[in-house]
């Protein structure tokens, strides 16, 4: 899959600009584009705060707004979202957002990069937009900004602030996300004696066990700072750490009335790690397992869950999925096609959306819609599951919790077969030889944008398959040529499944 390749902005060198103007995304076939919007009401503000002081630079500027909003917000506590545009503070609050706008693209760049495994979902723009979430709050991210500290930068602030913010919500919304997140102490030191509890189980450990295990990891916890960094890193304990843990954790047990137990360094090693062993092993393991054919479960552990894996129950789900998602809204279907099954970002959805529908103008309309429509299929899956399976009940709150990782793959595969049938049905319409061409070129060399090929049949193959969807989601004609290269992509797939 082709990755967004964003256009290099150029940094604005005029002070006014740099207090006035804010970055606009635009899409191309291959590559975003960005550039500067200026907005006229801060340019003429700016223009006169300078002609009152020629002297005064960039850095000034820029503390004097802050200082605005800080002690404004202090001394009325504002809300710094509803303010009056007539007011100075609201001015000072936008003059602050539009000279932060670097230090967001900045941000949004090196978090993409970061985040490169998980960049198939999330754009440039998205990343963006969350660190501009913090640049228009400076209550919350400049509230500890020292302005005596003259060699402190704001910009240089602002994205350390903004990064450490973008990551947290990645990993609040994002489980693959999150599973990289920790180190194997690092996940110890995140645990809940809760969750630990529960990944001790699941490992099926008798309930001694559990125990003196979780009583291992209470020690740890108790006993160890381990200094873990912002990023969940945490190293592992030495030996003479292990020996002081086992000592109080021998102590514990006397008070516990725990007999016949005495902990050496390696048993609490060993423990530790079963700890660490059993969490990991919770947290990624998905309940639900569906494959590309909906093949069920694939869990390699016995449980509940096996009875799953007949052939008829495959088609179950599909029965299932078929009557819920035929059930919502157009719009809805037409967002999870869209967003699922042709893999287009958030905000390409609004793009392209946007005509259609007064709700889908933004990235975070189009967020909110997903987040509605998958609550309503969840909700509507368990209880048709139930009704059929009383067996396999999904009894609660945690048990949905534990299949939606599951559950949500699940929908992806059956909005990617729904597309899929689209072109199963268009290349009916072709000769043996015209669909033979077709996957000859492709075995021969993978096209990174057929679209645009000179081969009449490939561009006849997409140009129809584009219409269909344009035509059956009553899109506007061609609004799909922003997304070339992913509907590309779509149809590359499609072929090598077809080739088997």
């Amino acid at each position: 899959m082709l990755l967004e390749k964003p256009m290099l902005v150029k940094k604005r060198k005029n002070l006014i600009d740099k207090f006035s103007s804010f970055i606009c995304f635009t899409g191309g076939d291959r590559q975003v584009q960005l550039s500067w919007k200026v907005d006229t009401r801060l340019e003429k503000c700016m223009q006169l705060k300078i002609e009152e002081d020629l002297e005064a630079k960039e850095s000034f500027w820029a503390q004097y707004f802050l200082k605005i909003l800080l002690i404004q917000h202090r001394q009325e506590n504002e809300n710094l979202s509803r303010l009056n545009p007539d007011t100075s503070l609201f001015l000072a609050h936008k003059h602050l957002s539009a000279y932060l706008q670097e230090a967001c693209l900045k941000v949004a760049k090196d978090i993409y990069h970061e985040f490169n495994y998980i960049q198939y979902k999330y754009s440039l723009e998205e990343f963006f937009q969350i660190a501009n979430i913090a640049a228009n709050s400076p209550d919350k991210f400049f509230k500890s900004f020292n302005f005596e500290r003259n060699k402190i930068n704001i910009e240089a602030y602002a994205i350390t602030a903004f990064k450490r913010f973008v990551r947290n919500q990645i990993y609040r919304q994002d489980l693959e996300a999150r599973r990289t997140r920790f180190s194997s102490y690092g996940l110890l030191k995140d645990l809940s004696a809760g969750e630990l509890n529960d990944s001790l189980r699941a490992k099926n450990l008798q309930s001694e066990q559990i125990v003196l295990h979780r009583l291992a990891w209470q020690c740890f916890y108790e006993l160890l700072d381990m200094t873990a960094n912002r990023s969940g890193r945490s190293r592992s304990p030495s030996r003479e750490e292990l020996s002081t843990i086992a000592d109080y954790f021998n102590q514990r047990c006397s008070q516990l009335n725990i007999p016949d137990f005495t902990a050496t360094d390696m048993m609490i090693y060993e423990m530790l790690e079963t700890c660490i062993d059993a969490a990991k092993s919770y947290r990624n393991k998905q309940y639900l397992y569906f494959d590309e054919s909906y093949y069920v479960i694939s869990d390699p552990a016995p449980s509940k869950w096996d009875l799953l894996i007949q052939q008829e129950e495959s088609q179950q789900l599909k029965s299932i999925f078929d009557s819920l998602f035929k059930n919502m809204p157009k719009q809805s279907q037409i967002v999870f096609q869209l967003w699922q099954g042709l893999n287009l970002t958030q905000t390409e959805i609004a793009d392209i959306l946007k005509y259609k529908y007064s709700n889908l103008q933004k990235q975070y309309q189009v967020a909110r819609q997903i987040k509605k429509s998958t609550r309503y299929i969840l909700k509507g899956f368990v209880s048709k599951w139930n009704q059929t399976n009383p067996e396999v009940y999904i009894n609660d709150e945690k048990d949905i919790e534990r299949i939606k990782s599951a559950f949500e793959k699940c929908l992806q595969v059956y909005c990617q077969k729904s597309i899929y049938s689209i072109l199963d049905q268009i290349i009916q319409q072709f000769s043996d030889w015209e669909k033979a061409n077709i996957i000859s070129s492709i075995k021969q060399n993978q096209l990174t944008v057929p679209l645009l090929s000179n081969d009449v049949t490939e561009s006849r193959l997409l140009k129809l398959f584009k219409q269909y969807i344009e035509t059956s989601m009553d899109l506007e004609k061609k609004s799909l040529s922003k997304v070339n290269y992913k509907i590309a992509d779509v149809v590359n797939e499609w072929i090598h499944i077809k080739q088997g």
